[in-house]
């Protein structure tokens, strides 16, 4: 008990104190890269397809695709007790990941843009992170049709637990990939319009 008080006193409480002070002097005010007007546009209609709900479920489809397989070997070493070993070749899929979702979340804020849509902050992230969407019922699913004992309850919780706290954390690195992207993209591309 000692321990833990010692780590929450020592080091939990100065690092959140001087995390608290760099973000309030370091973050400043946002710099967009041209000249923003206050009053917001109102945004056209436009098609089915180019609405951002259906661009945020339609994001994450190719980078679901990149790793559905590679997920399946990792999640059977996991469920069913078996050492994973192949390190070297899960690191060459988080690669494909990440370009994969980088792409894919540029492509999709590119067609926001097209259609007048400015509100490309929440789209980015949650395009990507809706890969994250996908693999909670597939990997269940899988498992239970895999599975013949999943009638104990405690396997079932454990099992529905494993992927939701997965997908949860898949989901959210890559919306970050996928938002960091894109705002990189966005600063690019507005960095090179000239205004008169």
């Amino acid at each position: 008990m000692i321990a833990i008080a010692a780590i929450c006193l020592f080091i939990i409480l100065p690092l959140t104190m001087v995390g608290a002070v760099f973000g309030r002097n370091i973050s400043g005010t946002p710099a967009p890269p041209c000249r923003v007007n206050p009053v917001p546009r109102q945004i056209p209609e436009k098609k089915w397809f180019m609405e951002p709900s259906f661009i945020v479920l339609a994001g994450g489809v190719l980078p679901f695709g990149s790793v559905f397989i590679e997920m399946y070997f990792i999640f059977t070493s996991f469920w069913a007790y078996k050492i994973y070993y192949v390190y070297g070749f899960m690191f060459l899929v988080y690669l494909i990941l990440v370009t994969v979702t980088i792409c894919i979340t540029i492509v999709c804020i590119y067609f926001l843009l097209n259609s007048e849509d400015y509100r490309w902050q929440w789209t980015s992230f949650l395009s990507a992170a809706s890969t994250g969407f996908y693999i909670l019922p597939i990997r269940y699913l899988l498992f239970h049709i895999q599975d013949k004992n999943v009638r104990i309850v405690f396997k079932q919780y454990f099992i529905l637990l494993t992927c939701f706290v997965f997908s949860l954390g898949f989901g959210i690195m890559c919306g970050t990939f996928g938002y960091l992207a894109s705002r990189i993209f966005i600063y690019k591309i507005y960095a090179t319009v000239k205004i008169d």
